[in-house]
Parts: structure tokens; sequence; C-alpha cells
């Protein structure tokens, strides 16, 4: 945790220490409680070194025993039985020294390759997982998917894996002593997933090519056919927000399901009935609240259902557990995200991960009957201390709406005002929570002021919040971030002649829109894979998706219908306005971005060229709309922090 060093003594991190990887990776308890395991990495330079740190659960204090992994980018850890460890590995530079990925004609798209180590507690026996497959499984670049555990079958997990020839995803039942994979299933040609229960596949899912409409497929224990549940939309999240399957109860075909609720429409988490596909029992809700997910055990024991408030927070099952658990969150001042992050199958030890704006993360271990509390390290050490703080905003709009916006401050002594930097989140159906971001910790480093708010429209704060942003794209959603600044600036403190706007996705789009808008309060704009033409991006959806999608579907009630709001979806398109801007605007777009096309930032530079106001441009290859590595994130924020920190030392006009 942090020390007591002054603000006035603490130096903020660079772009580099906020970017690093993590040194603790993870840690995980045995399914007997007695040992735990945590996943470490050094790293210096491109040499890496990964070991695992094996201690007694019974005396954690005691010195560790070292597991050595070797040179290899290491990403987490699970315990497959008491006595064998799970490791999952990423691979980058293939045998020859030539970097991984997939091949199109002659040009490589890089990516690494995924595999899982299966290693005795002593590091001398090990496995690699489908190690022994060849043909065309052995060619699939994620080889780390597991399905089930399958904690009743200790020498075996269930996994899936992409079949070159076969040309669909296949389930595997792999031997976690010698990595041998027996085929159990075959799935149709645009399955992605399955859910199981007891083992045996019980929902399956498939999706189109962007991976934005999805099939949700039914199969009750017993049977061999699967019946078609619902074709639903899944958001640029990969998240089904309208029916997402989070766990397998104990009762043999009902399985849980967070889902909006027909009678309030926020949604909760209830019970679904494989046999009779309906949804039962509501298990837990919270009013103009989201249930987000679930805290189970392996043989499907309810404890808690997860939802955020600002920070993490539970409706619990397990009364005992809850008591224990509003007493660590005293211990920690009730000012950090307290997570479940693994535990023992009889629920007397757990693993409990703590973050927030000012720690990047930590892991702890827990004793249920002792009350002991053992500290397993922080994940990015270097950070303690180090990092701007956050408060948390609760304000009107103009039309009385309640907001929550969070204000980080940065570290340091200054003289007079600073500046600051507005960072609207993505989605829009997304939210943003009081917690460690990377983004604004890079902003705050170079001294600016962050504000981020959850306008209407985002998700977390249950259907009737979410519906009051449909149709308003670029007025009261915009309306809401305007509103926030008025308030945040009212406070004092903030240079009003240095103020920027820089989003990603939605959050692009709200950038460009509030330079539209509000064009004199902005020194710089910057626009991440923004959206800036509403009836191009309305027409790509239905292009790419079908006019009888679901996908299709929600644009129409969220952005808007081409033909019925084509003026609304005009005015509110930046690219319509380019002319009222001022400010000099970045424009950043990964170059195979299928969710919001480059053509979107095209069509913003072509318009703000036309109007005298060129944009400077970074079109970056072989990237998508997410999952950005620590190259990209960097390039990204390079880029982005420059073009900000140009505009506020320039001399004012």
């Amino acid at each position: 945790m942090a020390g007591g060093a002054s603000a006035q003594a603490v130096t903020s991190p660079t772009l580099d220490e906020i970017l690093t990887p993590p040194t603790l990776l993870g840690a995980a308890l045995s399914p007997d409680g007695r040992q735990l395991a945590s996943l470490r990495m050094e790293r210096k330079g491109e040499l890496m070194k990964a070991y695992v740190l094996l201690q007694s659960a019974d005396r954690p204090r005691d010195p560790p025993t070292v597991v050595l992994i070797g040179d290899y980018d290491v990403q987490q850890l699970e315990w497959a039985n008491d006595e064998r460890l799970l490791i999952w590995i990423f691979i980058h530079k293939n045998p020859d020294g030539t970097p991984t990925g997939q091949r199109y004609g002659d040009l490589l798209f890089p990516s690494p390759q995924i595999r899982v180590l299966s290693i005795s507690l002593d590091g001398a026996e090990t496995a690699i997982l489908f190690g022994s497959e060849g043909g065309p499984v052995s060619r699939a670049a994620d080889l780390g998917s597991i399905v089930d555990l399958l904690v009743d079958d200790p020498k075996n997990v269930l996994m899936q894996a992409w079949d070159y020839d076969k040309g669909c995803l296949l389930l595997f039942k792999v031997n976690i002593y010698t990595g041998e994979a027996t085929f159990f299933e075959r799935g149709a040609q645009q399955t992605y997933g399955w859910r199981t229960q007891n083992g045996q596949p019980v929902i399956r899912l498939d999706s189109n090519r962007r991976g934005t409409v999805v099939w949700i497929y039914t199969r009750p224990p017993g049977q061999t056919a699967w019946t078609l549940y619902r074709k639903l939309r899944r958001n640029e999240l990969e998240q089904i927000s309208d029916f997402n399957v989070v766990g397998a109860t104990a009762e043999a075909g009902v399985m849980l399901v967070t889902t909006q609720h027909e009678r309030g429409g926020d949604r909760v988490l209830q019970r679904f009935d494989l046999q009779t596909l309906k949804l039962a029992e509501v298990m837990a809700s919270r009013v103009d609240r989201d249930i987000d997910s679930v805290v189970m055990d392996e043989r499907g024991g309810l404890l808690a259902a997860s939802f955020v408030e600002d920070r993490e927070d539970y409706i619990f099952f397990d009364q005992t557990l809850k008591a224990h658990y509003r007493g660590l969150q005293s211990y920690f001042k009730n000012d950090v995200n307290l997570s479940f992050v693994d535990a023992s199958l009889d629920h007397s030890r757990f693993v409990v991960g703590a973050s927030s704006p000012t720690l990047a993360g930590s892991l702890w271990l827990y004793d249920k009957p002792s009350g002991a509390l053992t500290p397993l390290g922080e994940t990015r050490p270097w950070l303690s201390g180090r990092l701007a703080p956050t408060s948390i905003l609760k304000l009107k709009s103009r039309d009385g709406l309640d907001l929550t916006a969070y204000l980080t401050t940065p570290i340091g002594a200054v003289a007079g005002p600073r500046p600051l930097v507005i960072f609207p989140h993505g989605g829009p159906e997304a939210r943003d929570a009081y917690g460690f971001d990377q983004f604004v910790q890079a902003f705050a480093a170079k001294g600016w002021y962050v504000l981020q708010v959850n306008f209407r429209g985002s998700s977390g704060y249950g259907k009737a919040f979410a519906d009051a942003g449909r149709k308003r794209w670029g007025t009261e959603m915009q309306n809401d971030i305007e509103d926030a600044l008025a308030a945040v600036t009212a406070r004092g403190g903030i240079d009003p002649r240095r103020i920027a706007i820089c989003g990603a996705s939605y959050g692009g789009y709200a950038a460009l829109m509030g330079a539209v808008k509000t064009p004199k309060v902005y020194r710089a704009v910057v626009s991440i894979a923004g959206v800036s033409d509403l009836p191009a991006m309305v027409a790509y959806t239905k292009r790419e998706d079908g006019g009888d999608s679901p996908a299709y579907t929600y644009v129409l009630e969220t952005i808007g219908d081409p033909v019925a709001d084509k003026t609304l979806l005009e005015q509110s398109s930046p690219a319509f306005r380019a002319k009222e801007i001022i400010a000099p605007v970045m424009l950043i777009h990964g170059v195979h971005d299928d969710v919001v096309p480059i053509e979107q930032s095209n069509r913003m530079a072509k318009a703000l060229k036309a109007a005298g106001n060129p944009a400077k441009r970074l079109d970056i290859k072989w990237v998508g709309h997410r999952g950005w590595d620590v190259f990209t994130t960097k390039t990204i924020l390079n880029a982005a922090i420059t073009h900000i920190e140009t505009a506020f030392t320039a001399p004012l006009a």
C-alpha cells in the first residue's frame, strides 16, 4: 500500500511505468484450501522469467517454494486439482525467431499463440495441453480456452479449439498429465463457445462474422438435439447484455443468467430452466443498478451477485460471508474495489483483490475462521504511492437527471490553475467506475485534471437510465458532459483556457461532437476509433449484419432511423458540421477496425480539410477496435498526449 510520503515529494510515473504489465499476475487456492499458488513475472527488456510461489495456506508467512516456469510470457494460473497447476502462456515468436500471427496471403497479422502448461508442484513434470495433438488443431493460435475444469474428473479438463480442416470449433477432453486430447463434440460453423453443467455442454453460442449477433442454442441434460432459444445482439465489449449465462446451478437443467427483467427492465440475476426455456425466480436485483456477474464455487454453490455502485459491491446469499466482506471493506477504509478472486471448495479461505485509482491492484489471502488477512503483494509495486487520486462527484444535468462523474486530480503542487482533459467512455453501452485506469493516469501524470462522466445511455444504472440515451447522440448525452464540465470548473483550480477532450469509440464521437457544440471550450480534440457520420454508420451496420438483425434493430432504436430520423442523424454527425470546429483535431484509427470502420475517420478528415482545419492522422495497421497490446496502447497515448500538450502550450489567440 502507499507509504506516507508527502504529495510534493512524489514523482508521477512515466508512461512506460503506467503501461508496464504486472509482475504479480494472479493467485489461486488449491481445491482443498491447503495450498496457495501465485504467478509472478520478472522482466528486463525482452527477457522474461516466470515462476510460481507455492505457499502453505495454513502457514502463509512461512518461506514459499519457488517453482520456475521459464522464459515465458505468462498470463494466469488455475489449480486443475490438488497436485497440478495450469499456467497460460503467450508465445510471440516461432522456433525460427519470426513473429507469430495469422497470415492472409503475403501479409502477417501479428498475434500471440496461447497455450496451457500443466505442471506438477515440484516443477519436475510438465505437459502442454494439446501438445501431442497433430494436424489442423495444432495450427490454432488459441489453444488456451478451457470450458470446464471438470471438478469431479481430476485428470481431465474440457477445452475448445478451432479445427482448420473442418472449419469449425471442436470440444475436447484433455488429459492434464499427458496433454492428449480426445474429441468430445463438434460445433457449428459459427460456434464460438459453450456453457456446461456437470461437464456436459447445455448451451451453445454461435455468432455472425463480426461477432455482433449471437444465436443461443440450448440442450437439456440427457438430450442430443440443440434448440434455438434466442437471437440477440452482442455489444462492442463482446457482452450479451440481454441474456448472459453466468453459471450452472447444482440443480440439473437449471442455469443462472443475467437478463433484463420483464417488469422493471434493470438487469437481474435469474434462474433459467433448460427444459421449459423459461426464466424463473429472480435471485438478485438492485433498483436502478445492473447485476453484472456472480461468485460461485465449482459445484454450483451461489455465494454472491456483483454490481457496481461506484466501487464493486455484492448481494450476498451467504450472510456469514457478507459480514466478513463488510469487515474487509472497513479494513480498506471503504475506498477500494474489493473482489473475490478464488476460494477453497469449503469456502473457508479466499483470495481477494483490492484496487482503486491509487492502487493498481493487490492480492490478499483471507482465512475466514481466524479472520487473518495476509498480503500477497501489489500487482504493479513500482506505482505504489505515485498514482493520482479520484473523487466521486454526484451531479445534476440541466434537465434534472442524476449523474455520476469522476474527477482525477494530478499529484504535486503547482502554482495556478491546471489544464483538464475530458475522457468520455465508449459504448455508449458501458460505464466508468472508481478504479485504476491507464489512460486517466497517463493524462494525470502530465499534470492535467481528468474528468469522466457517466452520461445518460451508460450501462450499470438500470434500464431507464440507459433508455434515456436513445436517439440522444449529440444532444442530451452531450449536454450531460457539458454540465459535468461546468460543475467541476465552478469548483476552481481548473484553467478554462486549457481544456481538451479525448475518447475512444463512442467517446471519440463525443470528443468530435463536443468540439462542434461548444467550439470555444476546447483547445484540442482527439478521436480514437470514433464515429463521425451517423447515417453512414447506420448503413454500415445494415450492410454488415443485415436489416433483420438485432444489431441493426438496436442501432435504429438507439441512434436513429435513416429515413424517419434523417435530419437528427445529420445534425448529430460531426462530419456534417466540421465547419463549426475550431480546435485542432487528431484522428486515430485501427486500419482493421470492423466495429467502427476507418471510413468514419476518413469522412471526418475529408470534412475538416474542406473546412480549412485539416486533422492530424494516425492510422495503425493490423489494429482493430479492441484488444490493443502494450505497444499499440503506448503508440495511441503518445500521439494523444503530444497533440494535447502542443495545444496547451501554444500561445493563446
